[in-house]
């Protein structure tokens, strides 16, 4: 047992409270000695114990019992060890005294507790947590274990791991660990080797140039000989695809690659082998940039759409792609090869959500270039509203004038079956929702939704507020099964007797009806009542037949969705091409706005145009051309970094003269240049380093003068990471970012001046993959470091893990309320010896007084006890026929004398309550005939 003060400096207060108790002392000169005496000791105790509580006094009792905190590296590098780590646990608990305590913690890239502290025996059969073992962070495993410990526990914490330790300090936090008054020590484990082929290197050129026969090398580690297949992509196509013989050790492999695109390419190198049990080290990615002619991407609707077009960008020696909407990428890499990207008469359910969005991504991010032509498959009729395209265009999909609009009725018919839970019943509500905002406020809007029966969720007719009618769209939830005929027979009756211009219903369902009612006739007496039906197909599980069947009976359209991100699309489509056709076919003349540097293509006038999509500009876009009717034919604006143009018409019959025109291939030839990126101003040199799961990018301008620059970083999928870029240095720059998967990252840097962007520098980053799939041995050397750090050793003995050689510890024992206590008795005291007089002395002659007196009425009980002793015996010697003696009448004298003084204070109490009960009669009386007279009186009166 000790004490442990936590406020030393209260102790000082023993010096004030010293001259005080001198100064009483002195200024009590009359009282008595022994009244300063008892007080000053009173006050001194009381000054004593308050400046002790004070001072956080506590009582410190020596523990005996471990706490030990088993600490267990689950990476990928400690693989095949997991036995042999439970094993070791599991026989050290055993051995523990019942008293000591246990906890086990798994430690990856991260650290979970996989059994909190307890004195209970533990068995570790597997590790119940999941952890990603990309990573090995014993630090975040030891800094875990600490929080485990009470205040009150003798801990220690046992490292079981290979020492490979490629995130966090685990030497550092194991000397913090030291410091709070915890050992810790190590039980070394070696990796278990395996056979593993990885591919360590990919080397491409950072800048290329069409034409170029390049060299790619390609460097390997193997511990096998084997017979591999080696795959080279550029941009997802592969360019190259061998069997190369690989032997042990390094292996390096140099190939040629012709260049013949120009652009921003993405490389990656695959290895495969059928001895290798290691997968994760197969991959290695590079970036090049190709100079050469630009590259002009080409989506095209319908097959012939843009024949025109590619012939005028021919003429300017770009490189031109030509694909349909089926064959876009799904990789942000496959946009980026492109100076440019552009829409013919493409619709949006043709495109599916994600690759509207890395669309996006590469013009507001690395400023690649959009131009969306019109068509009977484009803008509002194609169902972009509300989509990343018309983000970025510089219309939007709506239209002003709806009020000249016929009358309109739309019911919406949605499966709301078990089998939509999730995504698809999220998209069908938002497809709903986006209905709801094309429709004009008067038109009539009616929406079921049904599972093995109908549910009406918005009551059909005219739409009164659309925020409350989107709201009980969004409450549609899933049911049960599914039942099509009642729901669409419920449409069909509710739109019947409407008078309406045009009455429209849109079926959705991923299942098949659990009847097969006759629908022929239903949609017949419908079509007579001028309305139409489309239908959608949402997955493999829907009737696709009798849906395309139903599409067909009632004069709409079907739909076959494979992916659900279309049906919003698809819905807006629908929307759209019953709220008005969007088409205007009147030719004219379009008027000229402002030419901006394109003046000089019609200063000999504007051919006629035959038709256009109508749509409405946005705030800041530029109008080149406008119609008769003020809607927008030509008009750009810049989206991020890139930018982008409307062109409302399309490239055949529509466009009218301008095809023929002269000044056609220079007009387009001047619009897709313009969308071009900004070219580099400034050189830049990247270099990466990468430390854990933590990537440094280091930048350096090759002018030092460069002015303000900013990042932008994103991940294959197009995903924008979180990346501040800062300046070290004039020219000199650093930025990081947490890379926890391995691939290809896409840096743009734009440089500023104010608010203008004046040039770009595009390039990539890689991230390897984690040095925890490297070949690699014990770190022995950490280990013993962060044993040593940790005030321990390195253990093999499980028993070990419960030795008592631990530092001494100490429980606290907080005494401070008593502490309080005390002095609030001993105050009271105080009070008391002031008040009444009390000391030391007084005390003392108290308790002696008080002894006397008890003394001597022991004594008179004693004597009188004796004299009766003697009398009783006196009396015992003689028998009741004997005649009183004397000796008898002495006893009687005696005894009555001696019970004489009760008897006479008995008397005497008696004779008092016979006072009392008298004079208490003599009262009640005189009461009595007081009342009796005062009646008389009263009665005479």
């Amino acid at each position: 047992m000790g004490l442990e003060v936590a406020n030393p400096l209260w102790l000082f207060a023993f010096i004030p409270a010293l001259f005080v108790l001198i100064l009483y002392w002195k200024e009590q000169k009359t009282a008595r000695k022994s009244k300063k005496l008892t007080i000053l000791v009173l006050r001194s105790l009381v000054f004593t114990f308050l400046i002790l509580a004070l001072s956080g006094l506590h009582v410190l009792w020596s523990v005996k019992d471990v706490s030990t905190v088993f600490v267990a590296d689950t990476s990928y590098s400690m693989n095949g060890q997991e036995e042999e780590v439970r094993s070791f646990i599991n026989k050290a608990v055993t051995g523990k005294d019942e008293s000591d305590k246990a906890a086990v913690i798994a430690a990856g890239d991260e650290a979970i507790v996989e059994r909190p502290l307890t004195k209970r025996e533990l068995s570790i059969q597997e590790f119940q947590t999941e952890i990603s073992s990309h990573y090995t962070n014993l630090a975040s495993g030891l800094q875990l274990s600490s929080s485990l410990f009470s205040a009150e526990d003798r801990g220690r914490v046992v490292l079981l791991s290979d020492g490979n330790e490629n995130i966090g300090d685990a030497k550092k936090q194991a000397s913090y660990l030291k410091e709070q008054g915890y050992t810790v020590d190590v039980v070394p484990f070696s990796p278990l080797k395996s056979a593993d082929v990885s591919l360590e290197a990919l080397h491409v050129p950072r800048t290329m140039y069409t034409g170029e026969n390049a060299k790619l090398t390609i460097e390997m580690m193997s511990n096998i000989e084997s017979n591999s297949r080696l795959i080279l992509y550029e941009d997802h196509e592969a360019i190259l695809n061998e069997e190369i013989k690989i032997t042990k050790g390094k292996n390096s492999f140099t190939f040629p690659h012709l260049v013949t695109n120009s652009g921003f390419h993405t490389y990656k190198a695959e290895i495969v082998s059928k001895q290798d049990t290691v997968i994760e080290n197969n991959v290695s990615y590079a970036f090049s940039d190709s100079r050469g002619l630009p590259s002009i991407l080409i989506v095209e609707g319908n097959e012939g759409a843009a024949e025109n077009l590619k012939r005028a960008l021919d003429a300017s020696f770009a490189n031109t792609d030509v694909i349909s909407p089926e064959l876009l990428p799904s990789e942000l890499s496959a946009y980026l090869n492109y100076n440019a990207i552009v829409f013919s008469n493409v619709s949006a359910p043709d495109v599916t959500e994600t690759q509207m969005l890395l669309i996006e991504e590469a013009v507001k991010n690395f400023g690649v270039g959009f131009i969306m032509t019109g068509g009977n498959e484009s803008y509002g009729l194609g169902g972009y509203f509300k989509t990343p395209i018309e983000r970025l265009l510089p219309v939007h999909m709506d239209v002003k004038g709806k009020k000249e609009l016929p009358s309109l009725g739309l019911m919406i018919v949605l499966d709301r079956s078990g089998s939509m839970a999730g995504h698809k019943i999220e998209l069908a509500r938002e497809a709903a929702a986006r209905s709801v905002d094309l429709l004009r406020e008067k038109d009539t809007l009616g929406v079921i939704a049904f599972d093995s029966e109908p549910w009406q969720i918005v009551e059909t007719g005219p739409i009164k507020e659309k925020q409350k009618a989107i709201d009980q769209i969004r409450s549609i939830t899933e049911g049960g099964g599914t039942d099509i005929f009642p729901s669409l027979s419920m449409a069909y009756d509710q739109l019947s007797d409407l008078t309406l211009k045009r009455k429209h219903i849109i079926l959705l369902t991923d299942g098949q009806s659990s009847t097969a009612p006759n629908y022929q006739g239903m949609i017949q007496q419908g079509k007579e009542n001028g309305i139409t039906l489309s239908t959608v197909a949402v997955g493999q599980g829907a009737d696709v037949a009798l849906l395309e069947e139903l599409s067909g009976l009632g004069g709409g359209r079907f739909y076959n969705v494979h992916d659900a991100s279309t049906i919003p699309t698809i819905f807006s489509r629908e929307t759209a091409l019953i709220t008005r056709t969007y088409i205007e076919d009147d030719p004219f003349i379009p008027s000229l706005v402002n030419g901006y540097e394109w003046d000089r293509l019609f200063t000999n006038g504007v051919p006629q145009l035959n038709a256009y999509i109508a749509a409405s500009s946005k705030g800041r876009a530029q109008q080149i051309f406008v119609s008769h009717k003020e809607d927008p034919v030509l008009v750009r604006w810049q989206y991020g970094l890139g930018k982008t143009i409307a062109w409302t018409s399309d490239l055949n019959e529509w466009a009218g003269s301008w095809p023929a025109w002269e000044n056609w291939s220079p007009l387009w030839n001047e619009m897709v240049s313009w969308t071009f990126p900004q070219y580099n101003k400034q050189q830049y040199d990247v270099k990466e380093t990468m430390n854990g799961n933590t990537m440094t990018v280091e930048i350096s301008a090759v002018d030092s003068s460069a002015g303000e620059v900013e990042a932008g970083l994103l991940n294959s999928e197009g995903k924008p990471l979180d990346f501040f870029l800062h300046m070290k240095a004039p020219g000199e720059y650093e930025g990081t970012f947490t890379a926890n998967e391995p691939g290809a990252y896409y840096l743009q840097l734009s440089e500023k001046e104010g608010e203008n962007i004046t040039g770009t520098f595009k390039t990539g980053v890689v991230v390897p993959y984690s040095e925890e799939y490297k070949f690699q041995e014990q770190n022995m050397k950490l280990l013993e470091e962060i044993a040593s750090a940790g005030g321990g050793k390195v253990i093999e003995n499980p028993e070990e893990a419960f030795s008592k050689d631990l530092p001494k510890h100490y429980e606290k024992q907080d005494i401070f309320y008593l502490l309080l206590v005390f002095a609030l008795l001993l105050f009271l005291l105080d009070v008391a010896a002031r008040r009444f007089e009390l000391s030391f002395a007084f005390l003392t002659k108290m308790k002696r007084t008080v002894e006397k007196q008890n003394e001597e009425k022991k004594n008179v009980i004693q004597n009188k006890s004796s004299q009766l002793e003697r009398l009783k015996k006196a009396a015992g010697s003689h028998t009741e026929s004997v005649k009183k003696t004397p000796t008898e009448y002495a006893f009687k004298r005696e005894k009555s004398e001696i019970e004489a003084p009760e008897r006479k204070e008995q008397k005497k109490e008696g004779s008092k309550q016979k006072d009392i009960t008298k004079k208490t009669q003599t009262q009640e009386e005189r009461n009595e005939r007081m009342n009796r007279l005062l009646n008389a009186k009263n009665r005479r009166k």
